[in-house]
């Protein structure tokens, strides 16, 4: 006599198995589009300046190799404290300054210094204490100007030179005269040490133009700023070394009505002049944002729309030129404490990644590479975070091609995919690979089936994990199992790859992301 089965099992039976979402991939005709080769890159804030003795942390060897790891690229020193430095060749440097640029003078600027261990030691344990000062007074708005020296410059030069970034110097662009024109003698001041020093760097004016008033009671419509790029572009071809360098700007906040303006109105009057048009973007309100914003597919596409409108205003003022995003990351005020330096954060990281080269976006500059507050890519004890690894990975894997990519049979604002022709740099892969990166936003697994003419190539995954019982909360990720960490303090680990089974399904678990190289895909664009 046949037992009829528990009621539990005939349950399960019943339920289908979940079906694989089909991806379609554009491997056939032109990309969709490209962006620059340095489209990643990073940024310090100018509040790292507040006491310039910090900005000597940069001599790190730690902190340099980790900066090589994402290089190369664009190093951006700007931010709210741009526009509160002042430049004073005659002033004496900090004891620290002097102290680290006289080893330098010894042992050269990409030496190790060890000499200096003990005065960072020192400064790394007072950092805590000046980081509570800096985001209480940007909380508070009481910003007040700093001067910094020549040593606080060839510091900051040096670490991007040595890193193998090109350093994006930002101008102070609240002295004026009379309240109304930029005041530009303390900016040919800079302008000429660093020529004498033969410092190969290009230039922003002022920092979110459209918060002027808020921060210093100055308001400077966008013509009047537009003029203010035209004198410092003359100011600039006075030096032969700076006759064609870069001008970035206006370096914008969020593009709401009266910013729109003000951008609209500053390429009207000096957009001839810069090189790219820059912006700033951030999600949400570090003080207020929540775990559920940074997986709420409704707020990462905020950035798409925000995208949209910069565009729109470019091509109707400054057809053709490049637009950048000047500054970004996952909230404003300095990040969301315990959320944005943890695996969570990569949601947002890698989507905007993704939309930002799909919509036409030439380079993305991340708030912040290191400093205050808690978006950065390295915290106060030089320990990568994850938003670093996945830079890391991104930089490795993603090439500049941008190609078309969707999936059917799922929800596309919750499994969120993206293609690109394989960064040809990596030594593994060749021309004709193709990398997939995708998130999921689902709270279980999802499985991703190829195309059937790619089910005879061979994939490597790269899925990325958060470590330890935090869960997606956790500062610790792992790649296909194993625990990311740096092997000695200028040894960054190999990034090994895991081998799919032809054929198999791209297999994401719930609230995760990772990067697919579909190897011999020998996609036309890619070649």
């Amino acid at each position: 006599m046949l037992v009829p089965p528990p009621p539990l099992l005939l349950l399960l039976l019943a339920v289908p198995p979940r079906q694989a979402a089909e991806l379609r991939l554009g491997l056939r005709g032109s990309p969709r589009g490209s962006v620059s080769p340095a489209f990643l890159s990073l940024t310090l804030d100018a509040s790292l300046a507040r006491e310039p003795r910090f900005i000597t942390l940069l001599s790190n060897p730690k902190l340099r190799t980790l900066a090589r790891g994402l290089s190369p690229g664009f190093l951006r020193f700007g931010g709210t404290s741009t526009d509160f430095l002042i430049f004073d060749p005659h002033k004496d440097s900090t004891l620290e300054e002097e102290i680290l640029s006289g080893l330098q003078a010894e042992e050269g600027a990409c030496g190790a210094q060890p000499g200096f261990a003990a005065v960072q030691e020192l400064l790394l344990a007072q950092w805590p204490s000046q980081e509570k000062l800096l985001l209480t007074e940007h909380s508070q708005k009481k910003h007040k100007n700093t001067t910094i020296t020549g040593h606080t410059l060839d510091i900051l030069h040096g670490f991007a030179n040595c890193s193998g970034f090109h350093l994006v110097f930002g101008l102070n662009a609240l002295l004026r005269r009379r309240g109304r024109e930029w005041d530009s003698s303390n900016a040919g001041q800079l302008l000429g040490y660093c020529a004498r020093r033969g410092y190969n760097l290009s230039w922003e004016l002022g920092n979110e133009p459209n918060s002027f008033k808020k921060k210093s009671g100055i308001y400077i419509d966008g013509s009047q700023l537009g003029r203010d790029f035209i004198h410092l572009r003359r100011l600039l071809s006075q030096h032969p070394l700076y006759r064609h360098a870069k001008l970035y700007g206006p370096d914008v906040g969020q593009p709401r009505k009266h910013t729109q303006h003000l951008l609209r109105s500053f390429l009207k009057s000096g957009g001839k002049v810069i090189d790219s048009v820059t912006w700033h973007h951030y999600y949400v309100n570090g003080r207020s944002a929540t775990r559920e914003d940074f997986l709420s597919p409704a707020v990462l596409d905020t950035f798409a729309t925000a995208v949209h409108d910069v565009l729109e205003i470019v091509a109707a003022t400054v057809p053709g030129k490049k637009v950048w995003l000047g500054e970004t990351s996952s909230a404003y005020g300095g990040g969301a404490p315990q959320l944005s330096n943890t695996y969570l954060a990569g949601f947002m990281w890698l989507d905007k990644l993704g939309l930002a080269a799909r919509q036409g976006i030439d380079v993305v500059m991340r708030q912040v590479f290191f400093g205050a507050g808690s978006y950065h890519l390295v915290d106060a004890s030089f320990e990568p975070l994850p938003d670093y690894w996945l830079s890391l990975l991104y930089k490795r894997l993603v090439g500049t091609r941008v190609l078309e990519a969707s999936v059917a049979g799922a929800d596309a604002r919750r499994l969120r995919v993206y293609l690109h022709c394989t960064n040809p740099q990596h030594p593994k892969y060749q021309e004709g690979d193709v990398t997939l990166f995708a998130l999921n936003l689902y709270n279980v697994s999802q499985k991703l089936q190829l195309p059937r003419q790619l089910w005879s190539k061979q994939v490597d995954q790269y899925l990325l994990l958060p470590h330890g019982k935090e869960s997606i909360l956790s500062r610790r990720v792992q790649l296909n199992g194993r625990l990311l960490q740096m092997v000695d303090e200028e040894t960054l680990p190999t990034l090994h790859e895991a081998a799919l089974a032809p054929g198999s399904a791209l297999g994401l678990p719930a609230f995760s992301y990772g990067f697919y190289v579909i190897r011999k895909a020998k996609a036309i664009a890619c070649i």
